[in-house]
């Protein structure tokens, strides 16, 4: 049984939540403590009951941001019927990924935005977090080699830092339609598909060759 949640523990939630969005905004050195607390209904040393130091703050934003990019995947990946064609998994992967990446709350999108500006140290903690959610990623691309629908004549970790690349690009300040994010989905499918697979999504009526 999980214990009640505390005032502290709201009022903690509150500020990553104000602090994902400063950041997906603004960057790691845009980003301005005054706002967070201000977004979070704090005066500014109020934050530092909760997070002693800007780069704290940052830290607890970077592993709630790939936690729930990391339970979006998994949910989406899980919400696939066993007897689904093994397309629908890694689309499902594919989907799951960008939903995260593109929520309003900007969890995963402030991890994405910060992630190339970290000073050393954070981005040395950070690692832990990335393979964490990369063994995701590589989970879903092996199982895709073994059923036939992802290629093999690739490296799979190459393969992988390649799609999670891809999607993370999609995410900036100019918000991506459905039909965009839908578009990236397709391309990513048809480019790591194993060539007869990408002839028969070729030959879709819905495809983008039909």
């Amino acid at each position: 049984m999980e214990a009640p949640e505390t005032k502290a523990d709201r009022t903690r939630r509150r500020i990553l939540a104000a602090a994902a969005h400063e950041f997906a905004l603004r960057g790691y050195g845009g980003a301005s403590l005054r706002a967070i607390a201000d977004a979070a209904d704090l005066k500014v040393g109020s934050l530092a009951f909760h997070f002693a130091t800007k780069d704290e703050l940052v830290a607890a934003t970077l592993e709630d941001g790939v936690a729930s990019a990391r339970e979006a995947l998994q949910l989406a990946i899980a919400a696939v019927p066993d007897d689904a064609a093994p397309a629908e998994r890694l689309r499902a992967a594919l989907r799951g990924h960008l939903d995260a990446l593109h929520a309003s709350d900007d969890r995963a999108a402030s991890v994405v935005r910060m992630v190339e500006t970290l000073p050393a140290e954070l981005r040395a903690a950070h690692v832990v977090h990335e393979r964490r959610f990369g063994r995701v990623w590589l989970d879903v691309l092996s199982r895709g080699q073994r059923e036939g629908a992802v290629r093999t004549d690739v490296d799979l970790r190459v393969l992988r830092d390649l799609v999670v690349g891809a999607l993370n690009s999609t995410s900036g300040a100019q918000r991506r339609s459905r039909a965009d994010l839908a578009a990236v989905v397709d391309t990513i499918e048809t480019l790591i598909a194993p060539p007869r697979e990408r002839q028969v999504t070729a030959a879709r009526p819905d495809g983008a060759g039909g």
